[in-house]
């Protein structure tokens, strides 16, 4: 049941029609079937068993908790709770890497040891990457006492597999849509017309967008020994806008859908093509992930023993103002290096999707202050042309990592980059290629494509700036708002059955 399906469309037509009109206590319970349904359509039905035991691990480990503090010493209970939290922890974790990282490590075993051993096949639970994240962030505030640990086994399921999350997260807190997920929900239309509006911007973004480019993008990608040099650039900065399209496109139909249902989910991306540092486009792609790392991964090493002990022997060494910042890099590392390794069973993911970005925020931020005294004897000044200079280069460094992404392997990766060069380039060959990579979308599919795409940076463009854009259209004037509105939808329809494949993030 993919979500730009009309099945999918449908599925939750009638579920909130039911779920508008039932008493208030039995709506989490639909939410509940509709998700095991859900589940049941868009993966194999055995793994079902890792979601379970997932759920069941993180449910003991936390009634535990609460049982152990009602003791007398609370030293004894923190050791117990401390072993019950390990334990839950080996549980949710060992799957993940047992089923997603075993041939990493088959990978590493045969390039080291010289040997050739056959990967493995193993078919991992929907969604196990975000899940299990979500869960851990629920089980680890439990354990700091954040918030009280469900004492309701099923509810704690549909917080861990709320159907809607269960392709590309978001990665959402229990504190955050945790109360929402049981709280009584009836027909909203301000709530009920902007999710629809929501879905529908989408379905857009993927159908019109991110499936035509994927074909443009393809031609030029699978044909090295044709589109070499600069076809190399064009090739991956259009894959950056097709994973955006995709991606985020995903997130909209995701959190439109739950706005439907009167549960407001987190928001993923902030329109990240506009950031004028590769900091600033991570803290807009991908958000609730990169909040997850920091959180749970960088803060507690940053306040753990070793790493103080790290800054006061670097203070002792660099002085206090270098010293202090070698705690933040080394926990940086660790943030990137797991954030490479989530994307993926390769070393290609690592090195692309996690040590490249390390390595470049780290060099930003050990030349900020001779950067900035270069562009005062420059005199360069800030504007809208150095703006828009900052925006091209923090896109081809995210570029640079998204072609580790695309590439069969980092050997294949590693290839692309050397025959980037050289970059020369005739008219007839931008004249040649443009013919050659639209052809498949003839002039009216790339006319859909192109307004989807003028429509998408214009949205991005006010969201960037902290606009309201959904509020923003509609206070126009009737015809202005369903001008956009017939576009949008005509931009849809139009696209549907054009070279359809899965999300993206689907996978993870």
């Amino acid at each position: 049941m993919d979500i730009t399906s009309v099945q999918y469309l449908l599925f939750v037509a009638i579920s909130l029609l039911i779920y508008w009109n039932i008493p208030s206590k039995f709506q989490w319970i639909l939410l509940l079937i509709d998700s095991t349904i859900f589940y049941f359509f868009n993966a194999e039905n055995y793994t079902v068993i890792y979601l379970i035991v997932s759920i069941v691990s993180v449910f003991a480990a936390t009634q535990l908790f609460t049982y152990f503090d009602r003791g007398t010493n609370p030293n004894k209970a923190r050791k117990k709770k401390l072993w019950v939290l390990v334990a839950s922890l080996v549980v949710n974790f060992g799957m993940l890497i047992v089923l997603k990282y075993t041939n990493l490590f088959i990978h590493t075993w045969n390039f080291m040891a010289g040997r050739n051993i056959e990967e493995v096949n193993w078919s991992a639970s929907l969604a196990i990457s975000f899940y299990t994240l979500q869960i851990t962030s629920y089980l680890l505030e439990c354990y700091w006492g954040i918030i009280k640990p469900q004492n309701n086994i099923f509810k704690l399921s549909l917080f861990t597999a709320y159907f809607p999350q269960m392709i590309s997260g978001p990665i959402s807190k229990y504190s955050e849509i945790g109360n929402s997920l049981f709280e009584k929900h009836g027909f909203d239309y301000d709530r009920v017309t902007n999710g629809m509006k929501r879905i529908a911007w989408g379905l857009m973004k993927k159908l019109a967008i991110a499936n035509r480019v994927g074909i443009m993008v393809d031609r030029l990608w699978n044909n090295l020994d044709k589109y070499y040099g600069i076809w190399i650039w064009v090739a991956i900065i259009g894959y950056v806008i097709q994973l955006y399209s995709d991606f985020s496109g995903c997130m909209d139909i995701i959190i439109g859908t739950s706005d439907c249902f009167g549960i407001r989910l987190p928001e993923n991306f902030k329109a990240p093509l506009f950031s004028k540092n590769i900091q600033e486009f991570w803290h807009r792609w991908h958000i609730t992930l990169g909040r997850w790392l920091r959180e749970y991964i960088m803060n507690p090493l940053l306040k753990s023993k070793t790493m103080i002990k790290l800054g006061d022997i670097s203070k002792k060494k660099l002085g206090k103002k270098k010293g202090k910042k070698i705690p933040v890099y080394m926990s940086m590392l660790v943030l990137w290096a797991t954030m490479g390794i989530w994307h993926g069973n390769s070393w290609k993911y690592v090195i692309g999707e996690g040590l490249w970005f390390w390595i470049v925020i780290v060099i930003g931020q050990l030349l900020e202050e001779p950067f900035k005294n270069l562009k005062k004897k420059l005199h360069i000044k800030d504007g809208k042309a150095w703006d828009f200079l900052q925006i091209i280069r923090t896109n081809l460094i995210f570029a640079i990592g998204m072609l580790f992404f695309r590439a069969d392997s980092l050997s294949d990766a590693l290839l692309r980059i050397k025959n980037t060069f050289p970059l020369n380039v005739s008219i007839s060959m931008i004249v040649n290629t443009a013919i050659d990579t639209t052809e498949p979308l003839g002039k009216e599919g790339c006319l859909i494509m192109l307004v989807s795409l003028a429509l998408m940076f214009i949205y991005d463009a006010y969201v960037y700036k902290g606009i309201n854009i959904t509020r923003k259209i509609s206070e126009k004037n009737f015809v202005m708002r369903w001008g956009i509105y017939t576009i949008v939808i005509l931009c849809v329809l139009l696209s549907f059955n054009v070279n359809e494949q899965g999300f993206a993030y689907a996978q993870f």
